[in-house]
Parts: C-alpha cells; structure tokens; sequence
C-alpha cells in the first residue's frame, strides 16, 4: 500500500509538472502558457509536500515497525517523480499531431532520478535527527532548517526542497497538532525560494550567483 501511495503522489506531481510547463491558454485578449519556472515552481511546493505527507502517514500508521514502508513510499515516489523529466522531452520533442520518443529519453531519465534522490537524502538525514530527538523541535532549529531553504534555492534547489521537506516531515511527527500550519509553511518558504529569490537575484545590475543572469 505504502508503494503504491507512493507512486500515485509522483505521477500526480509529474503530472502538474507537466501541465505547469506546457499548457497554453489563448483567447483574443490575452494568451497564457506555462513556462519552466512555472514548472519548477509546481515541483518545488509539491515534492516537500508529498514527503512531508507520505513520511508522516505512513509514520503514524505503521508506528514502530515503518522502516520499510517509508522505504516502499519513497522508492514510489522517486521513480514517478523521476518520470516527469523523460516524459516533459518526450512532449518537448513532439509535433502536436505525433509522438516523438527519442533513445537520449532514457539518459533524461537517469537525470530525473538524479535530481530527486538528493532531496530524499537530504530530507531522510533531517526527518530522522528531528524525529528521533537527536536536533531538539524548537524555534532556533526549526528556523534553521527552514529558513537555510531560501540561500539554497539560489544554488542548487533540490537541496532547499530537501531541507525543507525533512524539517517540516520531523517537525510534523513531533507536533501533530501544527500539521496544517506547517504545510502552510512549506508552500509559503518553496515559493519564495523557487520564484521569488530567483527573480529578485535576475532583476539587480549583476547575477548574485555565478551563472545566473541579469535582466537588465
């Protein structure tokens, strides 16, 4: 059951993560289209929030003895996430009256597994010091494990989204009672890591990170 949960939360992210970047709306007063930071917007909320979910439930329901479980939800979870990457060059590549599968879909492939598996690492490591009472639950950690999402998400974001998620996923198990503000906070601190930090970095007189370019 864990894996099949597992499975249904990344296809139903690497759905939005394909709708996100390819749809397109168009009327004779405007058009709107999705975009890739449209799409790694959707990601970077979605995936936090899937770990944080799936870690907690299964937690819960399978108190003291969820090892595998957790490890069934989370391979499910890789892998359909994972498939969004192969799956967006497929769409990518193809004319809109034919499907176009390409043999390089398969290193795509590798590179969504890539991209994912240090955000569960990075989340696993924080879920187990918090839930385990190694990192204490309160304000200075919490904030750290938080907050550290924002700086992050400049350099490499699958590393915020880790951070994030593990933090909120802890912070959860420890605290039940402040589940729905901490998925307030998730989405809150992903948005701002993944849209707004970047926009405001591209917008300055030069990049605030290497490689990242001014719109000026």
């Amino acid at each position: 059951m864990s894996l099949l949960a597992g499975l249904i939360a990344g296809l139903v992210i690497a759905g939005l993560y394909l709708l996100a970047g390819h749809f397109r709306i168009e009327t004779p007063q405007f058009t709107l289209a999705g975009n890739g930071t449209l799409a790694l917007a959707t990601a970077s909320v979605l995936v936090p929030l899937a770990i944080l979910w799936g870690w907690t439930w299964v937690s819960d329901r399978w108190s003291g003895r969820s090892g595998p479980r957790l490890l069934f939800f989370t391979l499910g979870l890789v892998l359909a996430t994972a498939a969004a990457f192969p799956l967006d060059s497929i769409v990518s590549a193809s004319a809109p009256d034919r499907i176009v599968f390409d043999p390089s879909v398969s290193i795509v492939a590798v590179d969504g597994v890539l991209w994912i598996v240090p955000i569960v690492a990075i989340a696993a490591i924080l879920y187990w010091l918090f839930g385990s009472g190694k990192l204490p639950v309160g304000l200075p950690t919490l904030a750290l494990g938080y907050l550290i999402a924002l700086p992050l998400g400049l350099v490499f974001p699958p590393a915020a989204m880790g951070a994030v998620a593990g933090t909120a996923a802890g912070h959860a198990w420890r605290e039940p009672g402040a589940r729905a503000l901490i998925v307030v906070l998730v989405i809150f601190i992903m948005l701002v890591a993944a849209v707004e930090l970047p926009l405001a970095a591209a917008t300055v007189d030069g990049p605030l990170i290497p490689g990242l370019p001014s719109l000026r």
